[in-house]
């Protein structure tokens, strides 16, 4: 996994940046499996229980089980680059559709305090609520 370290390392991650590619890195090689057949019945394996586990170093351990005819497969993956790439790729992809567009502001925050401070009615009138911008705001 050094490689994928290294790689995702230019990012500059976090102990817990590095456990997320590691999940990534799981449910990459699940997602692969569930785009096969079973070699038992030719079923999709779209709806496979699947387990996977790090055994090793650069080692996963993989099994699953189809949903159809009870065939179970499975065995210890060696890591590769591609791997290592995808989940890396994954992982940015992720990273990115979970920041926040814009900071909120102090001012906003005030303004939401000085709203919320002043409403007296209920809940789904205040999400509902048209608010005037406010002037710092145009």
């Amino acid at each position: 996994m050094t490689g994928l370290y290294k790689h995702v390392g230019a990012l500059g991650p976090s102990d817990l940046k590095i456990r997320a590619v590691d999940q990534v890195i799981l449910r990459v090689l699940a997602a692969e499996v569930q785009r096969r057949k079973c070699p038992g019945c030719s079923n999709s394996l779209r709806q496979a229980d699947i387990s996977a586990h790090f055994s090793g170093a650069d080692k996963v351990q993989l099994h699953f089980r189809c949903r159809f005819c009870v065939f179970e497969g499975g065995g210890e993956i060696e890591l590769t680059p591609e791997i290592y790439d995808e989940a890396a790729r994954t992982a940015r992809a992720e990273e990115r559709d979970g920041v926040v567009a814009e900071l909120i502001s102090a001012d906003e925050i005030l303004l939401v305090h000085e709203v919320l401070a002043r409403w007296n009615s209920g809940l789904v009138d205040l999400l509902t609520r048209q608010e005037p911008s406010h002037p710092s705001h145009q």
